[in-house]
């Protein structure tokens, strides 16, 4: 089953008075999130490409998501795969991650430890790193894939005026807004951010010392940066008002998509990476159930 085709719903009830909030549900894909569209393009594009002839293993450094997904592609596939995982990944993922094959190994030291792992055992020719962070194939699953999907699922006859996302691997961000902007070239970008010192998982700050290949942040026009808590909060809020149980980096970005409009007006499409089963046993959101 190729990922895609996720509803884009209105949240009327979370909307500002005078603005109306749509929103991408990704956690319609096959293992729940996002990640699932990139994952499914670059495993094929590096098959296309020869990187995995004689069952060489895939490796990857993930928070969570893209791996999962990496690992169903290679299941489905029969072709091993490694995954380099922050060791502060909540259990749920680890669980599902195992579930699907692949061989985990903890890092420390968070994304960039993970990702800095990854490239060792692949530079010492243990596999193929997809690197999802450099690949092409990353931002071009939502460019002629996402975006594509919006653009053909806008219920208005009036252009959106915002789009609002998360910044993390760069290639959500990147991918949408190139799309969005070609079908409306009007389109304001927000970025949202965790502050460093407050972690969101699956999301990144421009303030980070590591800054993703595949990241065009000169598409940015806006850029939000939000509390860990503040997220979880908004997760609260999200479930009252709208029944979805969405995951944290979503609960950051319908926070940020509503500064957006009570500072902006106009109509906004706001992307959600994941549910928040994934999350429920992490911080902040564990102290808050």
């Amino acid at each position: 089953m190729k990922p895609g085709n996720t509803p884009l719903v209105e949240l009327r009830n979370l909307a500002p008075d005078g603005t109306r909030l749509f929103a991408k549900l990704e956690w319609h894909n096959p293992t729940g999130s996002i990640k699932d569209r990139p994952a499914w393009t670059m495993f094929h594009a590096a098959k296309e490409q020869g990187h995995l002839e004689g069952g060489k293993p895939l490796i990857e450094a993930t928070s969570g998501n893209t791996g999962i997904g990496l690992a169903r592609i290679a299941t489905i596939n029969n072709h091993p795969i490694v995954i380099c995982l922050p060791d502060t990944a909540t259990p749920e993922r680890k669980q599902l991650l195992r579930a699907y094959g692949a061989e985990l190994i903890e890092v420390e030291g968070g994304p960039n430890g993970a990702i800095a792992h990854a490239r060792e055992l692949s530079e010492a020719g243990h596999g193929h790193m997809v690197y999802q962070y450099g690949n092409p194939a990353n931002p071009a699953s939502h460019e002629f894939g996402t975006s594509v999907e919006i653009a053909r699922d806008w219920p208005l006859a009036a252009p959106p005026d915002h789009l609002v996302c998360a910044y993390g691997t760069g290639g959500t961000l990147t991918g949408n807004s190139r799309g969005m902007r070609r079908a409306y070239p009007n389109i304001k970008v927000h970025s949202v951010e965790p502050y460093v010192e407050d972690p969101i998982s699956g999301m990144r700050s421009q303030d980070d010392p590591f800054q993703p290949p595949v990241a065009d942040l000169s598409l940015v026009t806006h850029r939000w940066e939000v509390e860990a808590k503040v997220a979880a909060e908004s997760v609260r809020e999200t479930m009252e008002a709208e029944g979805h149980f969405v995951g944290t980096s979503s609960g950051a970005i319908l926070h940020a998509a509503r500064l957006a409009l009570e500072a902006h007006g106009g109509t906004a499409v706001a992307l959600l990476p994941d549910a928040g089963w994934k999350y429920l046993s992490g911080q902040p959101w564990s102290e808050m159930i």
